[in-house]
């Protein structure tokens, strides 16, 4: 995950470069990049729903094993908490709160991507005033 997220972090950065030289293009290619940054966002949340679904599926099959193969009759809470307590869930459980950290960021990124249009029209207001 911190791979994906250092990697998010350095294209960030390449795309929030404004000067007045490159000023139009930034402007042009925004609408191009608040795409890819939505799309991101949307793709890890389809991913995060994936991985409850996964880990709900497993939670209910571990439950039925472990009620099967315990010695003395187990309740359907009780083995629910030991099967969430095995390496399986703890993985999912662990890839599940990397999704939300990197849901949290791209939605932050989107808010400073839907923010740099009105940066950018500052930008040209100033420019206007400092030619006049």
């Amino acid at each position: 995950m911190s791979d994906i997220l250092t990697n998010y972090q350095k294209e960030l950065n390449q795309h929030l470069v404004i000067d007045e030289f490159t000023l139009k293009d930034v402007q042009l290619q925004l609408p191009g990049r608040r795409h890819i940054w939505v799309g991101r966002l949307m793709r890890h949340k389809h991913e995060l729903n994936q991985l409850k679904k996964e880990k709900t599926d497993t939670l209910i099959d571990l439950t039925k094993v472990i009620q099967e193969q315990s010695n003395v009759r187990l309740s359907t809470p009780a083995a629910e908490k030991v099967a969430a307590n095995t390496d399986n869930i703890k993985d999912l459980n662990n890839k599940i709160q990397e999704q939300y950290i990197l849901i949290e960021y791209l939605e932050k990124v989107e808010k400073i991507m839907t923010s740099i249009g009105f940066d950018i029209r500052n930008i040209i207001e100033i420019q206007k005033l400092e030619t006049q």
